[in-house]
């Protein structure tokens, strides 16, 4: 399709940025596209970004194209009265949520079809994984339950948590964990510092032993961080203090972790959604729509 992204924004504004970033979209996808102040005869489409600048003005807007217009706060007396002045000359409006469509319908100001393509983010920040801390050396005789932690979290999707563990013995589970692509920061010594530091980053503290406690309980008390173990020694006198309980025998672990991935699952899944390259997909989706319609 050959479209014309008009800009009507002021130059630096938010709204400037999403139709550079429509007209570098439609580019990659090797559409013939331009960037421009008005409307061109020669194009597919004319998108107008946004309604609030269109003119009220027949010749201002080619009647062999299809135009549209970006839709958003559309919320007063003035901009209902710019729809209704304008949508005579468009063929829709592309609002910003399914919410704002179905208002501005409600509203019925004259639009032909109101469309909606929720907001993109810029992917430019990593996705924040939830870091769960466990701070204890390892002993032969396996007190720490070491072997039911690291099967727990085998099973667990990497692309959702990290894990930050400071101890001696963890060094042949730390390999297994980052073969199988888990991130894991670990210290194989005791700097009083580093731990303050890093237990400060932590979202849960995790603990697994039967052996009177940890006291890092303790430090999870005084910094407010949430806690995943087993109410036993002075922990079970603590243990409307513990997050979430874990059995005595560890049986419901993957059930705790689950439930708190869960959380998460539902950001990962609308991040790789909501990218600009749909974004501009939806888009085209909508014209070609349009372009059927009135063939």
């Amino acid at each position: 399709m050959k479209i014309n992204i008009i800009n009507l924004d002021k130059e630096g504004w938010i709204l400037t940025k999403f139709a550079k970033k429509i007209f570098n979209g439609l580019k990659k996808k090797n559409h013939e596209v331009y960037l421009s102040k008005k409307p061109r005869n020669d194009v597919d489409v004319n998108h107008y970004i946004i309604f609030l600048f269109l003119k009220n003005n027949y010749n201002f807007y080619p009647d062999n194209t299809i135009n549209t217009t970006m839709l958003t706060h559309v919320n007063d007396q003035i901009r209902y009265d710019k729809i209704k002045s304008t949508s005579k000359f468009l063929d829709a409006g592309i609002a910003m949520s399914k919410h704002h469509a179905r208002e501005i319908e409600l509203k019925k100001l004259g639009l032909k079809k109101v469309f909606y393509v929720l907001p993109p983010h810029d992917n430019d920040q990593m996705f924040k994984k939830i870091n769960f801390g466990i701070f204890s050396n390892l002993y032969t005789d396996g007190r720490k339950n070491e072997r039911n932690f690291e099967k727990a979290f085998l099973k667990l999707d990497p692309d959702l948590f990290k894990l930050t563990i400071i101890g001696k013995g963890w060094n042949n589970i730390v390999k297994k964990l980052r073969e199988n692509k888990i991130e894991v920061n670990h210290w194989n010594f005791f700097f009083r510092y580093i731990y303050i530091k890093e237990f400060r980053k932590i979202d849960y503290l995790i603990y697994l032993g039967n052996d009177e406690g940890s006291m890092t309980f303790m430090d999870a008390i005084q910094l407010g961080v949430k806690t995943i173990m087993v109410p036993q020694g002075f922990q079970h006198d603590l243990k409307d203090l513990i997050t979430f309980k874990v059995d005595k025998n560890l049986r419901n672990l993957d059930k705790i972790l689950l439930e708190i991935l869960d959380s998460k699952i539902i950001f990962k899944k609308y991040k790789d959604i909501l990218t600009w390259d749909n974004y501009v997909e939806k888009h085209l989706d909508i014209w070609k729509k349009i372009q059927k319609s009135k063939n």
